[in-house]
């Protein structure tokens, strides 16, 4: 009995990394500039992205988009699963938020949406400051102080800096929502500016 476990864990643990190395490897590549602490400063190159806008809190905008994007890289054929997938809100007033998923080629050879409220666009080349979340950002509190904590440091760098932010947190979910929160991985990224002249 105990080798059968032990059997067992081991295809579990195997299953698990070559998953997590899977998805990891569809993330968007970018250049490391500088590294201050757990921040840190990077460049990324134009990316193709599927967005669509949805309301409601951290989690069900999560979901809503996410099932959305989803639909759109199965029925297309693009993937199995639409990854890795970047929220922003974009009115907090009104809870609207922005969900969008990297599309693995580029923006002429993606297919058009049948779903009308999903839009094809180009993400311009940009610089952000990032910081790996280990766990999940949700619920919705959990994402609230992970933003609460992010956004004075990265105000702090900003002066050390001299840029400028261009986004509020940007959440890039690696994984998808059946992967453990203890396996989960998420980049934390607020798009700022190159250094501002005087």
């Amino acid at each position: 009995m105990l080798y059968f476990l032990l059997f067992v864990a081991g295809l579990a643990i195997g299953f698990i990394y070559a998953t997590r190395r899977h998805f990891n490897s569809l993330t968007p590549a970018y250049r490391l500039e500088e590294q201050h602490g757990p921040l840190q400063v990077r460049r990324y190159a134009k990316m193709a992205v599927a967005e669509v806008r949805v309301s409601g809190g951290t989690s069900l905008a999560l979901r809503s988009g996410t099932f959305q994007l989803d639909k759109y890289f199965r029925d297309e054929q693009i993937a199995r699963f639409a990854l890795p997938v970047m929220c922003e809100k974009v009115d907090a007033a009104d809870s609207i938020w922005t969900v969008s998923a990297v599309l693995p080629m580029p923006l002429a050879a993606a297919p058009p949406p049948r779903n009308k409220g999903i839009a094809l666009k180009e993400l311009p080349p940009h610089r952000a400051v990032g910081r790996l979340l280990h766990g999940a950002v949700t619920p919705d509190d959990a994402f609230a102080k992970q933003k609460a904590d992010l956004l004075p440091r990265v105000n702090d760098l900003c002066k050390q800096l001299g840029c400028s932010k261009q986004s509020t947190v940007v959440a890039m979910h690696r994984f998808p929502w059946w992967m453990p929160a203890l396996f989960r991985v998420t980049d934390l990224l607020v798009r700022v500016s190159d250094a501002d002249r005087v």
